[in-house]
């Protein structure tokens, strides 16, 4: 039994489930045709978070329904859509069900159920219905109707992320004793909504005079591929003009055959005539003669073959031609996976990879307690590869050994991820060569900085974990997923499959919350993720390029930072631009798994100035994410947010500034939210607060308020910044401080929006682990 102990007893309901799953496959072994059919009348394609009507409809099979079977709605459990409601016909999300049988009537019940349709960590009831009235026979009908509109409701919300089949799972007990069978999964389908911004891709690195595409997306204000009337669009590049597409064009447009005739950084923004919708492209660092180039990729995310939505095509073709990548992994999760699942997987490689322009590679989740080893998510060079899932390798050291026993190492690559905590004790030098230090579930660099405390030779990357279908491009749609997916970026000198595996694999690559930074540095010459001889001096040298102003950069050493440069932090003025920041640790408490999101919702009043604008640049997720001014009181924001491990702000621009002027912040009782299953620190209450900030207090631009949560340190701070500074610096460093072999340094950037990019380790002298 898969992560199950093998000298603890095992629990009657753990038994009672597998009895009922052997019995499941026997039932549909023997009869195709014993439980039934779905069908979908309605299956869209529907606008994200528009009302509708969607009726399901289940045909009894050949097995029949007594009188007191039941039928179960599950919820998915990454849904963002309006819970259901049987209380109120005349309300929205109204549920209803009839059947054909004209002597069948339905009894409103609740039946816990467990797992990705349930409760995640554990049974929680759902609706259901028990039959009564009557026994149903072959060929009658349930028809279950969610969003039901007769009695004057709008139907029901949808959710705001689009997705190719977002499912609707239904769970049948023919007898009534508790023995339920998943029937086929019922699906619709949710496209994006009006157009609300625009956004650009285009190669991170170009030579002088190279050809390349300029993809120019048309997004809604959830990020998804807009539908509807698409305005006529002004492109700019670097502020000047360049040229005008027509209005009626597809939401995404391909402008081919474009180049540069001189080095340097180019931007592309856009705007509609009106200017309510606008956006920009990523940096184009265009050089003479460039020896290697950026690529981006995702290296963690999920369909509806696991916990996630949608289908494993519609997962890749979001990440070829939304997300715009060069390189793609679906990494299912193996404790759901099977047989036919993973060469779908593998097919897809040979079916969507198309060397020099998007390459995939096959992959999948080892999924297991932290206890056994945490997840890890496992790679391979070529499709064709055997998997050593955790039902065979139920401990770390198991998989580790199993990869070796039936592969080159050369061809795997293993990635550990914090959401459910990998352990940093146990490590394979030859395939474990990347962490991934930020997702959607948060952001975790503390955990990349274990692994290298503990001697281990690894670089970093970013990912979304993504369970939308949407890999490379994302922000979380539920409340416990809240912050945008990252990126992993690689140096690679041509995008093929064996340079960019390769590259992966030697640590040439760097991470990124979501943003594509450009971040190039050498210590000493040599590239991030390696390691050079020892040398008494040693000298980063560097630049970024960044899609919003450069905050700071700071050097670590050892786990310690040792430099710090900022670069946006003003002088108190009378106009003057104020970023209001929050911050909280996500660090485990030994080896616990992290520590949620921090809650942070209340008010802000600004005395002794005037309120004049509220900028929102640092928040991303818009469904949960907002400042706006009070509508009795333009001189208050109401605001929500919620951090874990990394700073969100928002800017406030004031007019008549003085030292007198004040700033009360007025903060909510909240409490901690968003872990993997807690097994040494419950999720901890936030008590409210009323801090008000005097400028008179200010030091060197900036005020801040710490707030104890247990052994956390949390932040409140303000800051007088330069909204207008640079969005390219350089920066070098040099450190003769008592250097040690086996030094190891990586930099860490800050954009002013919260954006942040990593360099993997240098390493100088020293040995490599063995």
């Amino acid at each position: 039994i898969m992560g199950h102990d093998a000298d603890a007893p095992v629990s009657l309901a753990l038994r009672t489930a597998l009895d009922n799953y052997v019995h499941e496959f026997a039932v549909r072994d023997e009869n195709p045709e014993a439980l039934g059919a779905i069908e979908v009348e309605t299956p869209g394609p529907f606008p994200a978070e528009s009302f509708q009507t969607l009726r399901v409809t289940y045909t009894v099979g050949d097995l029949g329904m007594i009188e007191g079977g039941i039928m179960l709605l599950g919820r998915h459990i990454v849904s963002s859509a309006a819970f259901w409601q049987r209380d109120d016909p005349a309300g929205d999300n109204y549920v209803s069900i009839r059947s054909s049988h004209s002597q069948a009537s339905f009894q409103n019940i609740e039946v816990p159920l467990r797992g990705m349709h349930g409760g995640f960590r554990g049974a929680q009831p759902q609706t259901a219905y028990r039959l009564e009235g009557t026994a149903l026979s072959r060929g009658d009908t349930i028809t279950i109707t969610y969003g039901d509109t007769s009695r004057g409701g709008r139907g029901y919300r949808l959710q705001s992320y689009s997705n190719d089949a977002v499912q609707l799972p239904i769970y049948v007990d023919l007898e009534g004793r508790g023995n339920f069978f998943f029937l086929p999964i019922a699906t619709y389908e949710v496209v994006g909504r009006e157009i609300y911004a625009f956004h650009g891709f285009a190669p991170s690195v170009l030579a002088v005079g190279e050809a390349f595409d300029l993809v120019v997306r048309a997004e809604d204000i959830y990020y998804n591929r807009a539908t509807g009337a698409i305005p006529d669009m002004a492109i700019a590049l670097n502020g000047e003009p360049f040229m005008r597409l027509p209005p009626g064009g597809n939401p995404i447009q391909i402008l081919t055959g474009l180049s540069f005739d001189e080095p340097g950084v180019y931007r592309y923004s856009f705007a509609s005539p009106d200017g309510r919708m606008t956006g920009v492209s990523n940096p184009i660092w265009v050089q003479e003669n460039p020896k290697e180039r950026i690529y981006w990729g995702e290296t963690h995310g999920h369909s509806g073959f696991a916990e996630g939505a949608g289908t494993a095509d519609g997962y890749f073709e979001f990440g070829r031609d939304d997300a715009r990548l060069d390189f793609l992994t679906l990494s299912e999760h193996d404790i759901w996976m099977d047989d036919y699942e993973w060469k779908v997987i593998n097919d897809a490689v040979a079916r969507y990879s198309v060397e020099g322009k998007f390459i995939l590679f096959p992959g999948y989740e080892w999924t297991t307690r932290r206890g056994n080893g945490g997840h890890h998510n496992v790679f391979f060079r070529r499709a064709g590869l055997d998997r050593v899932p955790v039902q065979e390798a139920p401990l770390l050291t198991d998989l580790f050994l199993g990869l070796h026993a039936k592969h080159d190492p050369n061809d795997v690559l293993v990635i550990p991820h914090a959401h459910q905590l990998a352990d940093w004790r146990t490590s394979d030098v030859y395939i474990e060569r990347l962490v991934e230090i930020m997702s959607m579930h948060g952001t975790f660099d503390w955990f990349g900085e274990r692994y290298l405390e503990a001697g281990r030779e690894v670089g970093f990357v970013g990912a979304s974990d993504d369970h939308l279908g949407h890999p490379g491009y994302t922000v979380g749609g539920s409340s416990s997923i809240r912050q945008r997916g990252g990126l992993a970026a690689v140096y690679s000198k041509e995008l093929t499959t064996d340079a960019v595996f390769d590259a992966l694999r030697n640590r040439q690559a760097y991470a990124t919350s979501g943003a594509r930074i450009i971040l190039d540095a050498t210590l000493n010459g040599h590239p991030m993720g390696e390691r050079q001889p020892y040398a008494a001096v040693r000298q980063i040298r560097g630049r970024v390029i960044g899609t919003s102003p450069i905050d700071s950069i700071e050097v670590v050493k050892n786990g310690e930072i040792v430099s710090v440069r900022e670069f946006a932090t003003a002088k108190m003025e009378s106009h003057l631009f104020v970023q209001v920041s929050f911050t909280s640790s996500s660090e485990a408490t030994g080896r616990d798994n992290p520590r949620g999101y921090r809650p942070w919702k209340g008010t802000l009043e600004v005395s002794g100035a005037q309120l004049q604008s509220v900028r929102t640049t640092g928040f991303q997720d818009r469904r949960h994410e907002w400042a706006r001014r009070d509508s009795a009181d333009e001189n208050t924001v109401n605001f929500e947010t919620a951090t874990r491990g990394r700073m969100n702000n928002f800017v406030i621009e004031l007019d008549g500034v003085s030292e007198a002027t004040s700033i009360r912040v007025q903060l909510e009782q909240t409490v901690e939210t968003g872990t993997a299953p807690i097994r040494v620190r419950p999720s901890a209450p936030i008590p409210s607060a009323d801090i008000r900030f005097v400028f008179t207090n200010v030091e060197n631009g900036r005020i801040t308020h710490e707030f104890q949560v247990g052994h956390y340190r949390d932040q409140l701070g303000l800051r007088f910044i330069d909204p207008n500074s640079a969005l390219d610096r350089e920066f070098e460093f040099k450190d003769s401080n008592d250097p040690l072999p086996g030094d190891y340094y990586y930099l860490r950037v800050r954009q002013l929006d919260g954006s942040l990019a990593w360099s993997s380790p240098f390493w100088v002298g020293g040995e490599s682990p063995h």
